[in-house]
C-alpha cells in the first residue's frame, strides 16, 4: 500500500488497472451513453448520388451568370424519385431537398431567389457552378470507419449507426456500482429530524447521479451506522454483487471510521490511502481480483471532487472508453486567487463562461470553497487545477480547467 501519494501518482495507479467489462448487444434506443465495442462502418457512399441541398431549381451555370434570367421549367423531380429530367440551355428543373440532381444540372438556385409563373421561373441571383449540390460520398464513403471502438455514444453517433443500417450495437455491459454511505448522524430525505445533530444524506444521491452520468448502473445500499459489524456486513454484500464499490465517510482517523479497518478483512488489496489533494485527502483505493473499491471522504464537495478525479476515469476505462477523463481546457482568471498553504494540489471550484470575442474561457473562483458547501456547485462549474507549490494566481493568468458541470 502506498500512503499519502501525489495526485499524479494516485491517478497513475487508478488508470493502470487492467480490466475490461464484457460486451453486450443493445438496440439503438438503449445505446445512449454506452461505450462502443465495435466499429461503425459505412455500408455505402452517402449521398449515394448527387442530390440537392435545398428546395430550388436546377440550372445551367451559364444561364445564371447574368441575372435576372427567365428559364422554362422543364419538370419536377420530387425527393425520393428516381426520375431524371435532363435540361438544356434556357431550361430549369424544379428540385427539393434530397432530390436527385441530373448530370446536366450545374447549380441549384434556392427557391427564395426565384419566382415561378406560367411555366417559367425568374432567377434573381447568380450562383457559382456546383452551388447547393451534394456530391456522391460528400458525407462519407463506403467502408469508412465513422465511429471508432471506444467512443461514448451520443446523439450523432447513434444517428450515424442508424444511417448505415445498424439497428443494434455492441457496447460494454454497464458497470454495477455499489454505493454505501456511512454515519449514524445521517437521515434519508424522507425522514424527519429528531435531533439537531442529524443531517440528511446528500452523498448517496450525488454518487447515484454521478454513476449514471458516467454510464454505470448504481446500486444503492443505504446508510450504514457507525458499527464495525454492520459496516463489514453491508460492504461484504455490496462487494459480492458489484463491479465497483463506493463508500462515503469512514476512511479518516476517527474512532468510528470503520471502513478503512474492514477492507483488509474483505480481501481488498489497498493500493493507496490518502492523496495530496484538496479537497478529498482521505481517499482509499483498492482492488480484489476484478472488483474495485473507493473509500471516499464524508464531506459532500470532497465526494463530488474525488469522484470526478478518480472514480470517473476508472469507470470509463473498464468500459473500454478511448477518452476516460472529464474534458479539460485552458481558461483565463478574471480575478486573483490566493491560498494559505501550497502543500497539495488544489481543485478550486469556479464558475466559467466562454467569450467568443476573446476565444477563451473566463474563470472566476467561487467565494465559498468549503468541503461541505455543496450548494456552491449548483450551475455551470469547473475545477481550477492549482499545482503544489503555487500559493497565488493573478488575474489574467492561464489556468487548467476540468469541466465537471455543463458547457
Amino acid at each position: 500500500m502506498e500512503t499519502y501519494v501525489s495526485y499524479e501518482r494516485a491517478l497513475e495507479i487508478v488508470t493502470s488497472q487492467n480490466f475490461l467489462l464484457p460486451a453486450e448487444t443493445v438496440s439503438l434506443f438503449d445505446s445512449y451513453g454506452r461505450v462502443l465495442r465495435e466499429e461503425v462502418v459505412a455500408d455505402r457512399d452517402d449521398p449515394p448520388v448527387s442530390v440537392s441541398a435545398m428546395d430550388g431549381y436546377g440550372v445551367k451555370f451559364s444561364d445564371v451568370e447574368s441575372v435576372p434570367a427567365k428559364l422554362m421549367v422543364k419538370g419536377v423531380i420530387p425527393a425520393g424519385s428516381e426520375r431524371l429530367i435532363e435540361i438544356n440551355r434556357g431550361e430549369a428543373v424544379k428540385l427539393f431537398t434530397g432530390s436527385v440532381v441530373p448530370e446536366s444540372v450545374e447549380a441549384v438556385v434556392p427557391v427564395e431567389w426565384t419566382e415561378e409563373k406560367n411555366g417559367y421561373v425568374e432567377i434573381k441571383r447568380s450562383f457559382s457552378q456546383g452551388a447547393n449540390v451534394r456530391l456522391p460520398g460528400e458525407n462519407y464513403r463506403k467502408g469508412q470507419v465513422l465511429v471508432k471502438r471506444g467512443a461514448v455514444l451520443g446523439a450523432p453517433e447513434i444517428g450515424i449507426a442508424a444511417s448505415v443500417g445498424k439497428p443494434y450495437l455492441k457496447v460494454s455491459v454497464k458497470p454495477k456500482v455499489g454505493i454505501v454511505v456511512t454515519g449514524s448522524e445521517l437521515l434519508e430525505p424522507w425522514e424527519g429530524f429528531s435531533s439537531p445533530v442529524q443531517i440528511r444524506n446528500a452523498n448517496g444521491y450525488t454518487l447515484y447521479s454521478l454513476v449514471k452520468e458516467v454510464g454505470g448502473e448504481p446500486v444503492y445500499f443505504g446508510i450504514v451506522r457507525d458499527s464495525r459489524e454492520e459496516t463489514l456486513k453491508v460492504l461484504s454484500e455490496a462487494l459480492e454483487t458489484c463491479d465497483v464499490l463506493l463508500t462515503s465517510g469512514g476512511v479518516s482517523m476517527g474512532d468510528y471510521d470503520f471502513v478503512k479497518e474492514v477492507v483488509k478483512e474483505l480481501g481488498i488489496e489497498v493500493l493507496f490511502y490518502k492523496v495530496q489533494v484538496k479537497p478529498g485527502k482521505p481517499v482509499l483505493f483498492g482492488r480484489k481480483e476484478n472488483k474495485f473499491f473507493f473509500g471516499l471522504p464524508g464531506f459532500p464537495v470532497s465526494v463530488f471532487v474525488s469522484f470526478n478525479l478518480f472514480v470517473y476515469p476508472l469507470l470509463r476505462k473498464i468500459q473500454g472508453a478511448t477518452e476516460i477523463f472529464r474534458p479539460a481546457v485552458k481558461g483565463v482568471l478574471v480575478e486573483d486567487f490566493k491560498r494559505r498553504k501550497a502543500d497539495r494540489t488544489e481543485f478550486v471550484r469556479c464558475s466559467f463562461s466562454y467569450s467568443p470575442e476573446k476565444g477563451k474561457f473566463l474563470v472566476s473562483p467561487l467565494r465559498r470553497q468549503g468541503s461541505g458547501v455543496l450548494s456552491a456547485l449548483v450551475g455551470k462549474r469547473a475545477l481550477i487545477v492549482v499545482p503544489r507549490g503555487i500559493k497565488a494566481l493573478r488575474k489574467g493568468d492561464s489556468v487548467d480547467l476540468i469541466l465537471v458541470r455543463g458547457l
